[in-house]
């Protein structure tokens, strides 16, 4: 019984109590105090939430679960869309909104970062983007979130104002008047003119020896 009660006192001091505590002859050897758990509390279990955190409150009635305060969004839509953790792919109908630049194609796969941040996006199938004044479409494209790089591919055309551009790869780069194309073929206007197309003016007749100017 003197034992039983010796080693209950020992168990109930603090930690920094116990180290500095003398050994009692004949006590159990204890490594480190537990604190007692209360009458009629359920035992914790392993692996469970830290009881300081509190989990998140359902959302009240009527509340959408959209979130707010994103800094630079971007907005995806589709027919139908399926993904995990990693991506997400979007198909029929797809359209792809980030600041200035609008893109919409057939098919589109969306690639995630570890914080569930849109890094990346890829279009197949009639491709179209417009950023600006500038347009450009083909059959595939690919979106550099971060960079804000759009490189379009698949027999592509852009045009900026009235020049028109083919080549083998459109490049345009977000909220810039930049238009970069490969093996670049270009039609651009001309001011017109006043003369009539395949007319030349012709040169006065000749006067008649003797005569005066």
């Amino acid at each position: 019984m003197i034992e039983f009660l010796v080693m209950a006192l020992f168990l109930a001091q603090p930690a920094s109590s116990q180290a500095a505590a003398p050994a009692v002859p004949g006590a159990p050897a204890v490594a480190q105090a537990t604190p007692a758990a209360k009458p009629g509390a359920p035992a914790a279990k392993p692996g469970a939430p830290d009881a300081g955190t509190p989990a998140a409150p359902p959302p009240a009635p009527g509340t959408s679960l959209a979130p707010t305060g994103l800094r630079n969004p971007v907005d995806l839509a589709a027919d139908h869309v399926t993904g995990d953790r990693n991506q997400a792919v979007l198909t029929g109908n797809v359209v792809v909104k980030h600041q200035t630049m609008d893109i919409r194609c057939d098919k589109m796969t969306g690639y995630y970062n570890a914080t569930r941040q849109v890094t990346r996006v890829v279009c197949a199938g009639n491709v179209r983007a417009v950023d600006g004044d500038r347009q450009a479409r083909g059959e595939r494209a690919d979106y550099d979130v971060p960079s804000g790089v759009l490189v379009v591919t698949g027999s592509p055309e852009a045009r900026q104002g009235n020049t028109y551009l083919t080549g083998t790869k459109v490049r345009l780069v977000l909220g810039s008047e930049r238009l970069e194309v490969e093996n670049a073929r270009i039609l651009v206007d001309s001011p017109s003119t006043t003369a009539a197309p395949g007319t030349r003016k012709k040169a006065p007749a000749p006067k008649p020896p003797g005569t005066k100017p």
